[in-house]
């Protein structure tokens, strides 16, 4: 695939960098603006966006107090080339709105999602959670859960009808919580146990949330010898 989708993330967290320096920050914003921002917050649980008013963002209805983790999560599809993917299976995902499992891409509508969760919540539906007239929904969109009756699986707000999409999207939302809660100790670990990789500040490597040893150091090439 031309267009790897690790550059694209560490783009991403380049970003997310440059957008937030601070935990509840958003520079862009105009100082003295932020009282008198409506607040979106309703909108932005339904549409994994942004709140200026109250520096929150939403993904799968998880609030997010810090403009860095939210950027990088990057909860929204781009628009792609087809042309520009070489791997055979992304091209029938592309067509079908599939997804990419050696690349962990996945499409909907022809735009491309460069986590599981993103590309779970763009075929979700969501509701209200108080407009939810199942009692079990209603209690599963409180975090997340399985409704054996309605076959529908609740992450949020968002509803799923495919259990196995559900599943892996239920089990990254968790990881997210978890790594909202970091936020309280460290941004940037928090962002590590989004992606499963290392804390720049720290060197802490995380893998479904927790802490881990870190993986093996690839062998440094032969030194050539002096002429």
């Amino acid at each position: 695939m031309k267009n790897t989708r690790g550059a694209i993330l560490v783009a991403g967290a380049l970003l997310g960098a440059a957008l937030a320096p601070a935990i509840g920050h958003d520079p862009n914003q105009p100082a003295g603006s932020i009282e008198a921002a409506p607040c979106t917050c309703r909108a932005a649980a339904a549409t994994n966006g942004w709140c200026d008013k109250h520096v929150l963002g939403y993904v799968a209805s998880i609030p997010i107090p810090s403009r860095m983790l939210y950027e990088t999560l990057d909860a929204h599809g781009h628009d792609v080339d087809p042309a520009t993917f070489d791997c055979p299976v992304c091209q029938t995902a592309i067509r079908t709105d599939g997804v990419c499992e050696e690349h962990v891409i996945g499409f909907v509508d022809k735009q491309a999602y460069f986590t599981r969760i993103a590309y779970e919540l763009a075929r979700a539906v969501y509701t209200e959670p108080e407009k939810i007239e199942c009692p079990d929904c209603r209690r599963n969109a409180a975090t997340s859960g399985w409704c054996a009756t309605h076959g529908l699986g609740m992450i949020g707000g968002f509803a799923m009808k495919d259990q196995t999409g559900w599943r892996s999207a239920a089990k990254a939302a968790d990881v997210l919580r978890i790594a909202v809660k970091k936020l309280e100790e460290c941004e940037r670990c928090a962002i590590a146990i989004a992606y499963d990789s290392d804390c720049p500040v720290h060197g802490i490597w995380y893998k479904d949330g927790e802490p881990v040893t870190p993986p093996p150091q690839p062998p440094s090439p032969p030194q050539k010898p002096p002429d």
